[in-house]
């Protein structure tokens, strides 16, 4: 159990420095296709923000972005954890569960933008760009966590 919960903190630990860092990324970089998990970030949270507006009218919008990307860095690390159970004596480096679960929380971020937007205006290309944007990062979170492997083509030249 002990070493579950170090396991646990530390993917929360590195799920939330993705996070972080994605949106670092988006807010300093001018390559819109590096923007954009950043900016989903940036979207749950205003949806978020609005939704329960009334009880946090005076509260910071800065700590309730900390706040935001936290809870996300923990359910990232959740997910992290149902990886690590999926694939146990995988051998992988100790941070890629971890980037998995940041990867997969944007990712389903993303996804539900898209389905939103679907679902609620007659624009088609915001739900192409989001819901894209979300299946990508939702593969390459399997990939990095181990759950799907991907064949290449030195790994069959190798077995030969």
């Amino acid at each position: 159990m002990h070493t579950h919960r170090r396991s646990f903190v530390r993917d929360a630990l590195v799920t939330t420095v993705v996070l972080a860092g994605l949106y670092a990324l988006a807010i300093s970089t001018s390559f819109q296709p590096l923007q954009i998990p950043g900016y989903l970030l940036v979207v749950g949270f205003g949806v978020l923000e609005e939704a329960v507006a009334v009880g946090f009218a005076d509260a910071n919008p800065s700590i309730l972005f900390a706040a935001y990307v936290l809870v996300l860095g923990l359910v990232g690390a959740a997910i992290a954890s149902l990886a690590r159970g999926r694939v146990p004596d995988s051998g992988l480096a100790w941070v890629r569960p971890g980037v998995a679960g940041a990867l997969a929380v944007v990712g389903a971020l993303s996804t539900l933008l898209a389905i939103s937007i679907l679902l609620t205006t007659t624009q088609r290309e915001p739900v192409v760009v989001t819901g894209v944007a979300g299946l990508i990062l939702l593969g390459l979170a399997s990939v990095i966590a181990g759950t799907v492997e991907i064949p290449l083509a030195s790994s069959r030249t190798a077995d030969r």
